[in-house]
């Protein structure tokens, strides 16, 4: 059996070559610890992306449709993260460097990346302005916003030479999650929705 991880099928490659946009995915960030990692403690509402353990998007998830569609459609290479910490600053935290999808139904993609990196406590994306030449990064955006590609390529830049906290996320990830909502590529095929004999 060769498993449901990426680059085993049904995964198919992105082709990426042509896009001259990235985008900036929102999410909501965990209050119970410093490390600004999605809310997996909420009593009600647990989220799910970005999957740091997995490195997917939407695929244990329905969040963002809108995006996942457009990474897919337009060959979007880098999904930067960000989210809001206390006082209400928004701050840039990691990115995917995407390099597969699956469509799980008609015109709904689930997202794997080849590559991911987040660090502590991230970048406030008011600075980020600066740092951008006056690049407007730091507007509002509701779920997500597009980047053209040559600030994306200098906020990759800054992201790499930074100390990689991807470890210390995971770590607290599975500190603050249920039991119930660990995940792993162990227990993907009912999400993909597809039988384990697809893989053989």
């Amino acid at each position: 059996m060769k498993g449901f991880r990426p680059p085993n099928k049904p995964w198919i490659p992105l082709n990426c070559d042509t896009c001259s946009k990235s985008v900036l995915d929102w999410y909501y960030s965990d209050s119970s610890t410093k490390v600004p990692i999605r809310d997996v403690s909420h009593p009600t509402d647990p989220k799910t992306d970005p999957n740091f353990e997995t490195q997917t998007f939407g695929l244990f998830s329905t969040c963002n449709k809108k995006m996942r569609k457009s990474i897919v459609q337009n060959g979007i290479s880098t999904i930067f993260f960000s989210t809001t910490r206390k006082n209400s600053i928004r701050v840039l935290t990691g990115y995917y460097e995407v390099g597969w999808y699956y469509e799980v139904e008609p015109g709904d993609y689930m997202i794997a990346a080849r590559k991911s990196r987040f660090v502590n406590p991230g970048f406030r994306l008011d600075d980020l302005k600066k740092f951008l030449g006056g690049y407007p990064i730091n507007t509002f955006f509701r779920a997500f916003r597009y980047i053209d590609n040559e600030p994306a390529t200098e906020l990759r830049k800054l992201l790499d030479v930074t100390p990689d906290a991807s470890s210390l996320y995971l770590k607290e990830i599975i500190r603050l999650s249920s039991p119930q909502d660990k995940f792993s590529w162990n227990d993907v095929a009912r999400v993909m929705r597809i039988s384990t004999q697809e893989s053989e």
